[in-house]
């Protein structure tokens, strides 16, 4: 059986992880003028990597099994809120003493800071297994560290049935209203949006059609 640092250096070293294959995230900066590049992964990766086993073993946490046998391991969901269809995976259901919780593993220097993301999977595993975790956490890889994130039972099936429905109404009015942020730099149709400035924006986004 392998070590976590054997299975590390493996997948670390195949050609999945070349630094030429990886695409540079957030701001360039003076400690990091190449912003998140490959260089800066294979230095602060393995960091994170041994960080979390370390968190994940004080966390007192353990993989909840489905009934069917399945570790809460990347958990896949594809269920119906309303006539809406949703597939979904959860990175990880755990419980913790009596209790179930979902989690979802965060790379980024940004943190949710809502409940939402985790009360879907908490509805999907109502949907889906018949009862609902009462806990959910967000992991920080950068911080190692697992936050709890509340109001998870604000996220109810019949409030994510009226979201998913009105959302999916938009789409297919073409209604789509441009949510400004920090993911808008790693967004696949930026070059198309006139809210960023997108150079294709003047032949694809109606925004830019007004005068």
């Amino acid at each position: 059986q392998k070590t976590a640092y054997e299975i590390y250096q493996c997948d670390w070293s195949s050609d999945v992880c070349s630094s030429d294959l990886w695409r540079a995230g957030g701001r360039a900066s003076k400690a990091n003028p190449n912003k998140e590049d490959g260089d800066w992964w294979n230095e602060n990766g393995k960091k994170m990597f041994f960080d979390f086993i370390n968190a994940w073993d004080e966390s007192g946490f353990d993989i909840w099994v489905s009934p069917q046998g399945v570790p809460g391991i990347e958990i896949e969901f594809n269920n119906y809120f309303g006539e809406i269809p949703v597939k979904a995976f959860a990175d990880a259901v755990v419980t913790v003493g009596n209790e179930v919780a979902v989690v979802d593993f965060k790379t980024g220097s940004y943190m949710p800071d809502s409940s939402l993301q985790l009360g879907v999977y908490a509805s999907l595993m109502e949907l889906q297994f018949g009862f609902r975790p009462t806990r959910g956490y967000y992991y920080s890889a950068r911080k190692a560290e697992f936050v709890e994130a509340y109001g998870l039972g604000r996220w109810t099936i019949p409030v994510l049935t009226e979201l998913f429905t009105k959302f999916d109404l938009g789409i297919r009015n073409e209604i789509f209203i441009p949510n400004i942020g920090m993911s808008c730099s790693t967004c696949g149709v930026k070059d198309n949006c006139y809210a960023v400035g997108g150079q294709m924006a003047e032949i694809f986004d109606p925004l830019a059609q007004i005068k």
